[in-house]
């Protein structure tokens, strides 16, 4: 979830917060993960998992763009209960940082599929959320002018991705498994399992999470499959988050229009700004 050091302040006559939307598109780019320092116990990495993060790390993506399926089941709820939203992700560098637009047209409840149009976009500054359900359109300062952070990078931004993040950052909050393949894995994958460290902000809200990465192709050493084992304040399993991506298209370019979104008639708008940052006290 964006999670900005600073509070914001809402200029809407309602208080919005992030809300489990922005919560699920952090989720969807990646898992939301503060970094931590590697204990000096830790064992020898296996050198297979070495290499796997190794390519991760090195993948390069000036642009990606494919379809994407996002799931969530509560621990009380069926298979057929689970919330099923499918769209289309865009990802772009950009200066001074890159973009992203996720557009779900189509949502399973159920059983039974409905039309859907929810958009949430991120255009290096702003975080905007796009609901034609409630008629809302709420726009959420992430960085200010002139800030230097990277919001992709693990442990400094509310966004970090799952490509091109430093090998040593992820087992900074993560123990990282191997798992033996099986049947009901995507076809030519690397199955890893990441297990946030005991003390790690990461623990708090999840328990597990599950990455699946492409072995060959032109997407090999991209993630195309991610589940996670997600957590309540009191530390129990409340639900399961799945998240697909097929049919994707690596460094093939796309119009930036795509990241042009404004508010339809008729919506309600909102947008909330970072609290300026005041000088220290004499």
């Amino acid at each position: 979830m964006p999670d900005p050091v600073a509070r914001k302040k809402s200029t809407s006559p309602r208080r919005s917060g992030c809300g489990r939307s922005a919560g699920m598109i952090a989720t969807l780019v990646a898992c939301a993960i503060a970094c931590g320092q590697v204990p000096s116990s830790a064992p020898a990495l296996d050198p297979t998992v070495d290499r796997i993060l190794t390519r991760l790390e090195t993948r390069q993506v000036h642009d990606l763009r494919a379809k994407v399926s996002w799931k969530l089941r509560y621990v009380v709820d069926t298979e057929e209960d689970a919330l099923t939203k499918q769209g289309e992700i865009w990802y772009r560098q950009d200066e001074p940082v890159a973009r992203f637009l996720v557009r779900f047209d189509r949502k399973i409840v159920g059983g039974r599929a409905h039309k859907l149009d929810e958009r949430h976009l991120f255009d290096g500054r702003w975080y905007v959320e796009m609901n034609s359900e409630t008629k809302t359109f709420t726009r959420r300062e992430i960085r200010r002018e002139g800030d230097q952070t990277n919001p992709y990078r693990l442990g400094e931004g509310p966004f970090p991705i799952p490509f091109g993040q430093k090998k040593q950052d992820v087992l900074k909050e993560f123990d990282v498994a191997l798992v033996p393949p099986t049947a009901s894995d995507p076809p030519r994958t690397d199955h890893l399992r990441l297990t946030p460290r005991p003390g790690s902000k990461t623990g708090e809200s999840y328990r597990v999470v599950d990455v699946w990465i492409a072995q060959e192709g032109p997407i090999a050493g991209l993630p195309i499959k991610v589940e996670s084992v997600k957590l309540d304040p009191g530390g129990q399993v409340n639900s399961f988050l799945t998240i697909t991506f097929e049919d994707a298209k690596l460094n093939q370019g796309f119009s930036a229009s795509v990241f042009e979104l404004t508010p339809p008639p008729g919506f309600d708008q909102h947008e909330e700004r970072l609290e300026p940052v005041l000088p220290p006290s004499p």
